[in-house]
């Protein structure tokens, strides 16, 4: 490589730019501007020295013919970039070859590289698609649609390490909850997510954190599969002899209740929330309120239900909403009466914690997903409420799988072993 003649051309751009016109107000997109041009140059040159490297290759000779020189445009992390490249011809069989597409594992039509979609997918665990679209690749802009089909592709998975503790806490808690969001087809998929956690870190803050959270969600599993996964994590993490007290939080949807296929004796809690929303949607009055809540925590089921039957009969017009609501306590009094156990300190808003890290960027999207794509979202977007840092080969077992990644990286290996 010619590293002088790109460190000359360096320095002539940067005369060339502040000889004239220097404005100390735009001097950062300047400067930028300037080390953007080298970075291209770095890497386009690098390019076309491989190559020229690999054609001279006795291993070339031996194998390939030359056919033509030919250019190629690609996105790359750092903008688009134009590079010259020899076509080569296997001397064996006839076919093609491209030595500077394999060494960068470009197929022939791809106008993006790995990289490239590395950096918006990391992106798109914290944004929106169309906000990866914009900003992932510094100074350019792709399609939201581009990032949406990439993300739908994925087909690997990301198996989190799950790191044992030696401080099992005594008491453990579950949040669940379901996000909504709308499929290509019309319809409406209810994706159950959950947290686990070990309460409050600082009960004397204001504004209290959870401790050691552990965010689940998924597009294809069911609320009793989500549950397998959930012990799967709980039973690595937590010596399971030790936890005496496991509760169970929710809105006493009946998925969230099968918690006792894995954890028989967990305890649910109903979710204050959806408690307190409930008991204001059918007595207007907060007195009304106060009262029939006192009812419930007692299980006088009769005075409740008399109490209830004067709204409907002064409010006939809600009567059908009230009786949903009415059943819906009556069916979750026991989760009711938990709210109040000794060792349930810590309860905590799953609605804010639905809304923050999944709502915005799935219910609240005007677009609609392919069960395949919102799972693939689904799943940035828990990798990046666990806090977890995705790598380039994380991200390239995503793109094509465990199998074939392997297969890749085995291939790269045999590239760089060529003698040049």
């Amino acid at each position: 490589m010619d590293i002088l003649s790109l460190i000359t051309n360096l320095t002539n751009n940067f005369n060339d730019t502040f000889s004239q016109n220097i404005n100390f107000f735009n001097i950062e997109s300047k400067i930028k501007s300037i080390g953007d041009n080298f970075t291209k140059d770095l890497y386009i040159q690098y390019i076309e020295y491989m190559d020229n490297q690999f054609a001279k290759s006795k291993y070339r000779k031996d194998n390939y013919t030359i056919k033509e020189k030919t250019f190629k445009s690609i996105l790359t992390s750092f903008g688009w970039i134009t590079f010259k490249h020899r076509i080569y011809i296997n001397r064996n069989t006839n076919e093609r070859y491209s030595f500077i597409r394999d060494l960068l594992h470009i197929k022939p039509y791809q106008r993006i590289t790995d990289e490239a979609e590395y950096e918006l997918t990391k992106y798109a665990m914290s944004e929106n698609m169309a906000q990866a679209a914009r900003h992932a690749i510094l100074g350019e802009q792709v399609s939201r649609s581009i990032v949406s089909k990439k993300i739908k592709n994925f087909k690997g998975t990301i198996h989190e390490d799950i790191k044992r503790t030696d401080n099992t806490p005594r008491v453990l808690y579950i949040e669940m909850d379901e996000i909504h969001a709308n499929l290509q087809d019309g319809t409406n998929k209810i994706c159950p997510c959950a947290i686990v956690h070990e309460g409050h870190i600082d009960n004397s803050k204001k504004r209290k954190q959870l401790k050691n959270v552990h965010n689940f969600a998924s597009a294809k599993l069911n609320y009793a599969e989500l549950w397998e996964v959930i012990y799967d994590y709980i039973s690595k993490k937590y010596d399971m002899d030790k936890i005496e007290y496991l509760f169970v939080s929710g809105d006493g949807a009946s998925g969230i209740k099968d918690f006792d296929t894995v954890f028989p004796n967990a305890i649910f809690v109903l979710d204050k929330f959806h408690y307190k929303k409930w008991l204001k949607y059918i007595f207007k009055l907060t007195d009304k309120v106060a009262i029939a809540d006192s009812y419930i925590r007692n299980r006088d089921i009769a005075s409740f239900n008399l109490l209830v039957n004067i709204e409907i009969e002064n409010n006939p017009d809600r009567s059908d909403y009230i009786k949903q609501k009415q059943t819906s306590i009556l069916n979750n009094i026991e989760g009711i009466i938990n709210q109040q156990h000794p060792e349930y300190k810590c309860p905590c808003a799953m609605e804010g914690h639905v809304s923050n890290r999944y709502a915005r960027y799935i219910t609240s999207s005007p677009y609609a997903f392919s069960l395949d794509g919102l799972e693939n979202k689904l799943q940035l977007l828990v990798l990046n409420a666990n806090k977890h840092d995705l790598t380039f080969d994380e991200f390239l077992t995503l793109k094509y799988g465990e199998d074939e990644h392997n297969e890749i990286v085995k291939h790269m290996k045999e590239l760089t072993d060529i003698k040049f």
